[in-house]
């Protein structure tokens, strides 16, 4: 087998192996991952030290890790780590149970939503079922499987083994923002390299959100007279209508009990919004959904943060409170979005005071956990990620990802320049979701804030999709049907993709 390319940012990493149960498949799999990252470089025990960064436990399908016992809850403080490590749980499940499992959760569906939110699972809380059933019509029965996994073994990153004839054959790589790529595990060498550097990636990927708070608050008087805050209020509903937003997923209601610790959020709301305000100057974002409950469907004033610049290490973003207003934390893709802004070209602009400030040449940013399902090249311009972030996937609020999504929407031609008819551009994020962002109007035109992506939905000019990526993917156009114009994308399997 070829030497595997992995990112340039990827390092060796400090892993305990603290298995709860042994089966064949867990056997095969674990020794084959361990000697691929033994190879890397990493350091692996059999018991947590105050070096570990990756905790690997396993477990067998239907066993329920208690809230006492629980590694993501009581590592640190079990094993007196000076850090809180990140726990990775891989499960056997049969593909007979796997398949059951899809069924029910796609009949769970079905039903009315009153009733589905009735069901109950052991173990979990009363009211798991609505938020499972919210999941499964935001993601499908794979979604719901993630979350009832999670749930299931208190476990924000698990891998479930899909076995067959106790052999190990094929594995879904669950995490927090609902990626759920698979992989091929007949092969145990080649199963051990790929899945060996997803989640080397994984745990490599820091995160950004060491914020800072500028010292001198914003005027009060400014932040009444901005008209930025009520079209960020406006685009909440709008997108919601688009598929962007859902009800925030309550991590409580899943596992039955509050006080999840410091390890999780008990809730945290999917997708964030931004505008970029030349009368502060600075970036208007969504508040963060893990700190505070955010519904991005309905904000208020009161639910947007400023952002005005990164920190020197680039760790966070620098926060400005508005003068007699509590400080509102961003979005945790703020370090992502107003990387992106700085790495576009700019141009000046005149605030509503007179003053010239430069801007950069991106005006709004939508994200949400959703795919494009086909765009129109001449509206519309399509833009990549490095090609690793389609196999090594790393996810939102971390510095690898910032840095990849500045470095696609840099390559943008439409954002070179004011003057090119592509309004709008999008970048796939596999696992995760797509950011689309819309660019300043011609002088003289007075387009609210995020018109031109409304547009851009209404006319068909850029369709979604529920479907999110999840790994390499192509645009080709479109064949056979009125609209030969339109990009379709194409999965890594050859697939067209559907809609929702």
């Amino acid at each position: 087998m070829k030497p595997l390319v992995l990112h340039t940012w990827m390092h060796p990493i400090h892993i305990a192996y603290v298995p709860r149960s042994t089966t064949p498949s867990l056997s095969l799999v674990t020794e084959a991952l361990f000697q691929w990252l033994r190879a890397a470089g990493c350091t692996l025990t059999s018991l947590p030290t105050r070096d570990t960064e990756l905790i690997i436990t396993t477990a067998r399908f239907g066993e329920r890790v208690n809230r006492d016992e629980a590694l993501l809850f009581h590592a640190k403080r079990q094993y007196r780590l000076g850090r809180r490590p990140q726990i990775l749980t891989i499960v056997d499940i049969p593909e007979a149970d796997y398949q059951s499992w899809l069924a029910h959760f796609s009949e769970l569906v079905a039903l009315p939503e009153a009733l589905a939110a009735r069901h109950q699972y052991p173990g979990l809380g009363p009211q798991a079922a609505e938020v499972i059933t919210q999941q499964t019509r935001r993601g499908g029965p794979e979604l719901a499987m993630a979350r009832y996994l999670q749930a299931q073994l208190i476990s924000i990153r698990v891998m479930a083994l899909r076995t067959l004839n106790d052999r190990p054959y094929r594995a879904v790589h669950y995490d927090l923002a609902g990626a759920r790529p698979i992989s091929d595990a007949t092969d145990l060498e080649e199963f051990a390299a790929e899945t060996g550097a997803r989640y080397l990636a994984a745990v490599c990927a820091q995160e950004v959100n060491r914020h800072q708070i500028h010292p001198a608050p914003l005027p009060a008087a400014i932040w009444q007279a901005l008209a930025g805050p009520g079209a960020m209020v406006e685009a909440g509903r709008v997108f919601a209508r688009h598929g962007f937003f859902t009800s925030p997923v309550y991590v409580e209601k899943l596992l039955g009990y509050r006080g999840v610790s410091e390890a999780i959020s008990a809730h945290y709301s999917e997708g964030c919004y931004a505008l970029y305000e030349p009368d502060i100057p600075g970036l208007l974002t969504t508040a963060t959904g893990s700190s505070r409950l955010v519904d991005k469907r309905a904000i208020t004033r009161g639910d947007l943060a400023i952002v005005t610049g990164l920190t020197a290490a680039g760790d966070g973003v620098v926060v400005r409170a508005v003068e007699g207003l509590e400080t509102v934390l961003p979005s945790v893709e703020a370090v992502e979005m107003l990387s992106l802004c700085r790495a576009v070209p700019g141009h000046w602009r005149e605030n509503a005071r007179g003053e010239q400030v430069e801007v950069p040449n991106v005006r709004t940013i939508l994200h949400g956990h959703l795919g494009v399902e086909s765009y129109n090249p001449e509206h519309v311009e399509a833009v990549s990620l490095d090609s690793l972030y389609y196999t090594q996937l790393v996810s939102c609020g971390t510095g690898p990802l910032a840095a990849g999504t500045a470095a696609a929407f840099a390559r943008s031609r439409a954002l070179q320049d004011l003057a090119d008819p592509r309004q709008v551009v999008f970048l796939e994020q596999p696992g995760h979701g797509v950011m689309i962002v819309e660019k300043w109007p011609s002088p003289g035109n007075t387009a609210r804030p995020f018109a031109l992506i409304e547009h851009a939905l209404a006319a068909g000019y850029l369709s979604m999709t529920l479907s999110v990526a999840q790994g390499p993917i192509r645009w080709e156009p479109s064949a056979g049907n009125a609209e030969p114009w339109r990009m379709m994308r194409v999965l890594e399997n050859g697939r067209q993709t559907q809609s929702a």
